[in-house]
């Protein structure tokens, strides 16, 4: 875990919109594939019943994707097939009975079968997970479990991290703060201290790439000690000194 103040914010990076495109390929292509109709209403039930659960996506080593995102207020389909793998499009899916409806939004693709998580899950007897990003525009924060599909491809579901953090949410720290973040860096929970970045790099030591507007305030390994307590460390940010704790959490996947 590296510690580091910031003397200015940074913009964050907006994505361009998506273009509609008035075809009627979209809705040919998603049903077409007849013989996956079984895989499309598994992934649709366990969205629509299970709690948290954002994402369910299917991808063959044939390049048939098809995809179902859950959001707040409405679910969306994205769908490309063996003919158009680098096509994608998106539409909404009527909740009650499955079927979509509404203009086709062409977007680019969101998942590649040489990703590494694909090749991971698919050669792996007890699948992979990792952190990644929903493929809706927000690109919301989903922990991610994926398996392979007798090896014809990989189904991987998608659980809200907003869900993990709103359990931290409703705990009182006591004018504490708190930050929770994956082994890789991502950033899940961040921390309140003002002007001030924690990062994490699997228990690497971190350098403040040659930023002249950063400081760095101090580095802790988060590997857990042999009694099984959490490290911490005192350090001064911005004239305050604080005590930084480190340990590590486990979250399970479906």
């Amino acid at each position: 875990m590296q510690i580091l103040k910031y003397r200015f914010n940074h913009e964050s990076e907006i994505l361009p919109d998506e273009r509609l495109l008035e075809s009627n390929l979209a809705a040919n292509m998603f049903a077409c594939d007849s013989s996956n109709s079984l895989y499309k209403l598994h992934q649709l039930l366990a969205v629509s019943t299970i709690p948290h659960l954002a994402q369910a996506t299917y991808i063959g080593i044939d390049g048939l994707i098809f995809s179902f995102y859950r959001g707040e207020t409405q679910m969306i389909a994205s769908y490309s097939n063996i003919s158009y793998s680098s096509i994608w499009y998106s539409q909404h899916v009527d909740r009650d009975n499955g079927n979509l409806y509404g203009e086709p939004i062409f977007t680019k693709s969101i998942a590649a079968r040489k990703a590494t998580w694909f090749q991971k899950a698919l050669n792996s007897s007890s699948g992979h997970s990792w952190f990644g990003k929903a493929w809706n525009k927000a690109q919301d924060g989903l922990f991610l479990s994926a398996v392979g599909m007798d090896g014809r491809g990989v189904i991987s579901l998608g659980l809200r991290a907003k869900a993990v953090a709103d359990q931290f949410a409703a705990l009182e720290f006591h004018d504490a703060d708190f930050q929770l973040a994956t082994h890789d860096g991502e950033v899940i929970i961040p921390t309140r201290l003002p002007n001030t970045q924690i990062t994490v790099s699997n228990n690497t030591k971190l350098k403040p790439n040659g930023d002249p507007y950063i400081d760095l305030v101090g580095n802790l390994s988060c590997s857990m000690s042999h009694g099984g307590g959490s490290k911490y460390f005192n350090e001064k940010v911005s004239g305050v000194t604080y005590k930084f704790y480190c340990s590590t959490l486990e979250i399970a996947g479906v």
